[in-house]
This record gives C-alpha cells, sequence and structure tokens, in this order.
C-alpha cells in the first residue's frame, strides 16, 4: 500500500470514528432530554425558593443539593438518593461548624475535609455518602460567606434543595414503565435476532452463521439483562413511593417477573448456539429444515412475548399458544431429520439429541416468562417416553388424561433416544 492510500485510509478510518461518536453522542442526548430538563427545573427551582422566599442572596447550596439529589441516570435508587442528600447535608453542617470554630484556610480545609470523610466511613459504606460529605464541607469553608448570611444560612439552603430534589423525583418521574419497556425493547430484539440467525444456520448448515450469533449473545446479553434489571429496580422505586406510578405498580411487577424467565431463556440461547456449532460439524454441509422452522416458531413466540412487553395489560395469551406450536417440533424424531429425510449419523444424532434437550430447556424459560410454573410448562412439552412395538419407536404425544398412566421409562427406551437408532449394532 503507498503512503498516499495509507493516509487516505486513515483520514477515512478518522472520518468514520468522528460520526460514530457524533452519532452516538447524539442518541444519548436525545434519550436524557426529560431527565436533564428535570434537573435542571429543579435546580432553578430550589434556587428560586432560597432566594425570593427565605431571602438568601446568593443561595448556590439549594441548586448543588437539588442537582445531587435528582441526577439524570436511569439507575437512580432511593437508597442512593438519600445518601446523597445525608451526605449533602452532613458536609454543609461541618463545614458551617468548622468556619465558626477554627475558620477557614489552608491547614482548616485540610481539616475538615478529613474529619467529614471519616464520619462518613464512620456512618455508612457508600462512596457517593463519602464523597458529597467531603465536597460539601470543602465548598463552604473555600466560599466566601457574603454579609448577609447567617451561620446557618447554607446549611438551610442545603435542607430546600434536598427537599425539592427528592420532591421532584417523586412527583415527576413519569411512568415507571418507560424504562423497563426500553429494556425490555432491546433485549427481546437480540434474542429475536439471535434465533433467526440460528434458524438461518441449521437451514444452510453454516457454522459460520452460527458462531456469529453466539459470539454477539456473549458481546450484548448480559448487557442488556443488566440494562433491564436496573431499569426495574428504578420502576419499582417510582411505583412504591410515587404517587403518580403507584397505579402501574401491577404492571411494574409483571415486566420484573418477565426478566426473571427472559433472563434464563437468553442464557439457554448462548449455550444453544454453541450446541449448534457442534451439531453442523458433526455433519458438515447437511442442512435441518425441520429444526430450522422449530427457531423460527420460537423467534415468532419470542416476539409476541416482545409485543407483550410493550403493552399496557402485559397480557401473554397469544405468546403461549405460539409457544404451544414451538414445543410440537420438539422430540428428537421431528427436529433431528435432514432435508432429504434421512437421520444424521451417531456422531450428530448425539450432539442432536443434546440441542433438543437445550431447546426443550429453553421453551420451559419462555413458558415461565409468561408467569406458568415450572409443572405447567412441562404440559406443553410433548413426552420424550419412548415404546417400543416391533421396529416401531418414537415419542408420544402426552395429554392430561395419559399422565397417570403414563409408564416409567426403562433404561433401555431412554438410551434409544440418545443411539442412533438406524444404527444395525442397535438392531440386533
Amino acid at each position: 500500500m503507498s503512503l498516499a492510500a495509507h493516509d487516505s485510509h486513515r483520514v477515512q478510518r478518522a472520518r468514520a470514528l468522528a460520526r460514530d461518536r457524533i452519532r452516538t453522542g447524539y442518541a444519548r442526548s436525545r434519550s436524557g432530554t426529560i431527565a436533564i430538563a428535570r434537573v435542571a427545573a429543579s435546580a432553578a427551582l430550589a434556587y428560586g425558593i432560597s432566594h425570593y422566599a427565605w431571602g438568601h442572596q446568593f443561595p448556590f447550596f439549594s441548586a448543588i443539593a437539588a442537582y445531587v439529589v435528582v441526577g439524570f441516570t436511569v439507575e437512580k435508587k432511593m437508597r442512593k438518593m438519600f445518601e446523597m442528600s445525608a451526605g449533602v447535608l452532613i458536609g454543609v453542617l461541618l463545614g458551617e461548624l468548622a468556619r465558626i470554630t477554627i475558620g477557614s484556610g489552608v491547614w482548616q480545609v485540610a481539616v475538615v475535609i478529613f474529619t467529614a470523610a471519616m464520619i462518613a466511613r464512620f456512618i455508612d459504606s457508600g462512596v457517593m455518602f463519602a464523597m458529597q460529605c467531603g465536597i460539601q464541607s470543602m465548598l463552604v469553608m473555600v466560599m466566601p460567606a457574603s454579609p448577609m448570611m447567617s451561620p446557618g444560612t447554607r446549611f438551610v439552603d442545603a435542607v430546600t434543595g434536598v427537599a425539592v430534589g427528592i420532591g421532584v423525583y417523586l412527583l415527576l418521574s413519569g411512568d415507571p414503565r418507560k424504562p423497563q419497556r426500553r429494556a425490555a425493547d432491546r433485549f427481546f430484539t437480540e434474542l429475536e435476532d439471535a434465533l433467526g440467525a440460528l434458524a438461518l444456520a441449521a437451514r444452510s448448515g453454516d457454522r459460520e452463521v452460527a458462531r456469529a450469533a453466539l459470539k454477539d449473545l456473549r458481546h450484548s446479553s448480559q448487557r442488556l439483562t443488566d440494562q433491564w434489571a436496573l431499569a426495574n429496580d428504578a420502576a419499582d422505586e417510582v411505583a412504591t413511593y410515587s404517587p403518580r406510578g403507584l397505579r402501574h405498580a401491577d404492571s411494574v411487577g409483571r415486566l420484573e417477573r418477565l426478566l426473571v424467565g427472559s433472563d434464563r431463556a437468553m442464557r439457554n440461547a448462548r449455550v444453544l448456539a454453541r450446541n449448534l456449532i457442534h451439531f453442523l460439524g458433526a455433519s458438515p454441509g447437511v442442512t435441518y429444515p425441520s429444526l430450522a422452522d422449530a427457531l423460527i416458531a420460537g423467534q415468532e413466540a419470542v416476539a409476541a412475548l416482545h409485543a407483550a412487553a410493550m403493552d399496557d395489560d402485559v397480557d401473554f395469551t397469544a405468546a403461549r399458544r405460539l409457544l404451544r406450536r414451538f414445543c410440537g417440533y420438539l422430540t428428537p424424531e421431528t427436529l433431528l431429520v435432514t432435508a432429504d429425510g434421512t437421520a444424521p449419523g451417531r456422531s450428530a444424532h448425539f450432539q442432536g439429541v443434546t440441542l433438543v434437550i437445550q431447546l426443550r430447556s429453553l421453551a420451559i424459560d419462555l413458558l415461565q416468562a409468561t408467569g406458568l410454573e415450572y409443572d405447567e410448562a412441562q404440559r406443553f412439552l410433548p413426552s420424550l417416553l419412548v415404546a417400543g412395538d416391533g421396529d416401531v419407536i418414537g415419542p408420544r404425544p402426552v395429554t392430561r388424561e395419559m399422565q397417570a398412566l403414563e409408564p416409567p421409562a426403562t433404561t433401555e427406551a431412554l438410551e434409544m433416544l440418545i443411539v442412533d437408532r438406524t444404527d444395525p449394532d442397535r438392531r440386533g
């Protein structure tokens, strides 16, 4: 590559990085507009109350306290908010006491910050609590006091800011389900895309497609789960403490419970992708259309769960119907059939049975995400018990009436699920 071409490549790469940063920054700013506006309004309101109602000339601690307490991140929690509130108040109080007793100066700043940090660590282990104690006490020490300030003026300002911040956070937090739905939307989109990619891998026999899906799941699945969990925590607190959020408490609870089964399903999808890679590797060049159809049915069921999470009523009826159809595929006899109608070889059959079991586990997780108990979810699955009648060996769909009569699986019957039944040695 020539020097000019190399420089051109570097310029193009720099432009692409700059575009990505601008696009990401714009999206981040746009998504936080309401929260940032709420912070600004809180600081201005607290400052106005102290200035006009209490008559304080420069009540900057009101604005600072309100800004610190409200914040603009989704993981805001009541415990954290009260920690920061207490840190602000204790820091301002210590600073005021220090100015009265030892005055302000270089060594006084060191003494008050050391004392504030030691007291904060004694009271609580929270890092934010200790930081607010130290920062606020230092600000009181270094900022000059106006002639109109009395010794307790800044403490009153801090109390005003904290009260306004807590009030604004609880009253103007909006619909607590919105952050949950945003997190659930990203989560289910990733899971749908993964199942679609795995279906394509089964239909084409291409291991690289499955490997790419596994890479994406490993990269983003845990992050998306953590984001949803944080959104659940924030929504639960708003629904518990905010007068406007109380009416959404039931929906918030359903979305919280939805994450439990959905998280397990996402973990199962990672294992499923890894097993599919091994399965396709054991039968190179072979395609499995029935397996692809099953994965598409699972993707459609996840899409129905996705739609239910976005709906106000969070109704899982449609999702359960699609999950019943998904479960209808989940036997080795249905899934482990190649495009030409033959069974895979012995090695691929063993890997395939592992894949079937993983798909059944995924179905159970998704059914439990809709609110079913484990025993109820199991009734959706066709039986894996086998019956031998001459040369006919296969699964039997289980009904409620049959459950009481279902014979126990013999060792030989279960073994036949694992060992390739086309093996002539097994017929002897």
